[in-house]
């Protein structure tokens, strides 16, 4: 990412991104793993969406955030969601 659009992703994974998946953002950077697009508005109006450069080092789901494994080459491998709605995604 050019360093203006990593100024605006990361405001925008501060301020806008929900708790759970920070916390599974954080853990993955720390091992890591870095962010390689963040944008919004999708998957649902509001929601903020964030994909990651390597797959994911660990398993993160817990009861806010679920794990789903897409394996799909044209998509991408796996994505951690939130529950609730607007949808929030941390894809890799």
């Amino acid at each position: 990412m050019p360093p203006a659009s990593r100024a605006t992703a990361l405001e925008l994974l501060n301020t806008r991104l929900r708790p759970a998946l920070q916390a599974v953002l954080a853990a993955e950077v720390a091992a890591g793993n870095r962010v390689s697009d963040a944008g919004v508005d999708w998957p649902d109006p509001g929601s903020v969406h964030v994909t990651l450069r390597d797959h994911f080092g660990d398993r993160h789901a817990n009861e806010t955030v679920a794990f789903s494994l897409c394996d799909d080459p044209h998509y991408w491998h796996a994505d951690y969601s939130t529950v609730d709605t607007p949808r929030h995604l941390l894809i890799c």
